[in-house]
């Protein structure tokens, strides 16, 4: 008895050869990005600049703070490095959906003492920075008693500029995270874009090289005249 063979279905082949290009082609999206990757790197980059130079600033102005103080300079450099630094870890922990000031101390007489001694630090950054703008120079009683309404309105202009020099870097370090990493979607698509558009412009140059052929072929095969000679002269 001879073997039996079974006939393969071309078909089927052909139809799962097809879907499987229409999976790769969906693959590649048509939409455009949302954002110029280009933009999204400027701002990554410009967000990282900032929050260096908001702690430069920050350090800088509780080092002023801290030699108003009648403390020896190495202890002031350690206050403004150890505030410094715990802010930096603290903001990272709270970016990452933690709390600062909880589950770090071991317990929770070990987390009290944690959660008070980081809020100290906190008061400790804005009081050296407040002092390190000069608020602490320009109140005192005698001023607040002759001019309160200016010397309360310098007060708090003080304290703000005191608050945001303590939570800058924090602040533009956090928008530098999400917009960094929010972005890696809109940066692959626009990858995926570029690869359409380059596939695009290889199509086209491909097509002009076969219609300039297939125009220069039609024109060897055209008859030629010179019937547009003809009445030239003519007015």
């Amino acid at each position: 008895m001879g073997k039996k063979y079974r006939r393969g279905n071309h078909g089927d082949r052909n139809s799962g050869a097809s879907s499987s290009r229409r999976s790769a082609l969906a693959v590649v999206p048509s939409a455009p990005p949302k954002v110029s990757p280009e933009r999204v790197r400027l701002v990554v980059m410009l967000l990282t600049v900032g929050g260096f130079v908001a702690i430069a600033a920050d350090c800088w102005m509780s080092w002023e703070g801290f030699r108003t103080m009648p403390i020896d300079w190495w202890i002031a450099a350690a206050l403004t490095a150890i505030v410094a630094i715990s802010q930096l870890g603290s903001g990272v922990i709270q970016a990452m959906g933690g709390a600062p000031f909880k589950g770090v101390g071991g317990s929770v007489s070990g987390d009290g003492a944690w959660g008070l001694t980081l809020r100290a630090l906190y008061g400790l950054d804005i009081f050296s920075n407040f002092s390190g703008v000069g608020g602490a120079e320009q109140f005192s009683f005698r001023t607040l008693w002759a001019d309160p309404g200016g010397t309360l309105g310098l007060l708090v202009w003080h304290l703000v500029l005191a608050v945001l020099l303590a939570f800058g870097d924090e602040i533009l370090f956090r928008i530098r995270d999400r917009v960094a990493i929010g972005s890696q979607a809109n940066q692959q698509l626009a990858k995926l874009r570029q690869i359409q558009l380059d596939a695009h412009n290889v199509t086209l140059r491909y097509y002009r090289q076969r219609a300039m052929q297939q125009a220069q072929a039609a024109g060897e095969k055209m008859s030629v005249n010179f019937d547009f000679l003809e009445g030239s002269d003519e007015t």
